[in-house]
């Protein structure tokens, strides 16, 4: 039966062509390298190495055997990974998808959190646009998806789950037209140009069909895409300070702007403009424990943050 340990061998014996080497990297000696050669080709009855005075060259029965080995090989170590991680060991990689608001919330929060608890672990964090997230985690690029759930809902091969629904609002500075003039509508806020993540089909269908300044439908998906447009959060809080820009966003997000008193909370009442973020992940998939442990960290700190929202809501409206 040949082993894994052999296989091993043959593809190190090929990437150097040269028994001393190939017998150095993999800590052997060349007798016992030779042997473990020796003995594959004895069970697969056929020779996989010309041997030269020059070093060695795979014949086309050992390119087969190099080609299938590294598919097995390779097999061989995410299956010990994924068994260590079953067992709790602390090993492994998570690998994250999260749209801009989500990360900014809870997010970077509960990354930091897991890492501070397992520091061998490596994470794999994507910031992407909530419509990209769902097809991260449907091509096997992340385990785990955190963002706005209405192009994930309806798909298939995914599963979600609701974390977030918040009530959002708008801000701006505080000498804006819209700081001071009572309870404001639609139309006075699409008076003005909005920064923004991009919106789904959801909320954009809800929004006026003259938009003006606030941005635009795109044609082919029917989101709303805003004039301001970017998934870079940091930057979010100075064009609203700085401009006429009307910043969508919740209290939490914007808390050290308020408190100092850079924006302000636009008098806006909607009961549709909402957050609604969760995880998507792929359905009858098996998630690595560092996945678990990534959503239940999430989960804890939304409720930290609902009571803090509403706190901030109560103070600055």
């Amino acid at each position: 039966m040949i082993e894994s340990r052999h296989l091993t061998h043959v593809l190190a014996l090929a990437r150097h062509r040269n028994f001393g080497r190939a017998a150095q990297e993999i800590h052997l000696t060349q007798s016992a390298l030779s042997r473990s050669i020796q003995t594959v080709e004895r069970r697969l009855g056929v020779p996989l190495f010309d041997r030269s005075r020059g070093g060695v060259e795979p014949t086309a029965f050992g390119r087969l055997v190099v080609e299938r080995a590294r598919g097995i090989t390779s097999g061989l170590h995410d299956l010990e990974q994924e068994i260590g991680q079953m067992r709790g060991l602390e090993i492994g990689t998570l690998s994250v998808a999260v749209a801009p608001y989500p990360s900014a919330l809870s997010g970077q929060t509960a990354i930091a959190r897991l890492l501070a608890a397992h520091p061998r672990v490596r994470c794999q964090v994507q910031l992407a646009a909530y419509a990209d997230v769902a097809s991260y985690v449907a091509a096997g690029r992340s385990d785990v998806g955190f963002a706005e759930l209405s192009d994930a809902v309806d798909e298939p091969d995914l599963e979600t789950e609701v974390v977030i629904t918040r009530p959002a609002s708008f801000f701006c500075r505080p000498d804006h037209p819209l700081a001071d003039i009572g309870e404001a509508t639609l139309d006075d806020l699409t008076a003005h140009p909005w920064v923004t993540t991009r919106w789904p089909r959801r909320l954009a269908t809800l929004l006026p069909s003259d938009l003006d300044r606030a941005g635009s439908r795109n044609e082919i998906t029917g989101d709303f895409v805003p004039a301001i447009e970017t998934n870079i959060l940091q930057g979010f809080t100075e064009l609203a300070a700085r401009s006429d820009a009307l910043l969508a966003a919740t209290a939490t997000i914007v808390e050290p702007d308020l408190v100092a008193q850079r924006l302000v909370r636009v008098a806006f009442e909607a009961p549709w403009f909402r957050f609604h973020h969760g995880f998507i992940v792929r359905r009858n998939r098996t998630l690595p424990p560092l996945a678990y442990e990534f959503m239940d960290l999430v989960r804890s700190i939304e409720a930290e943050i609902d009571e803090r929202e509403g706190r901030l809501l109560e103070r600055f409206t």
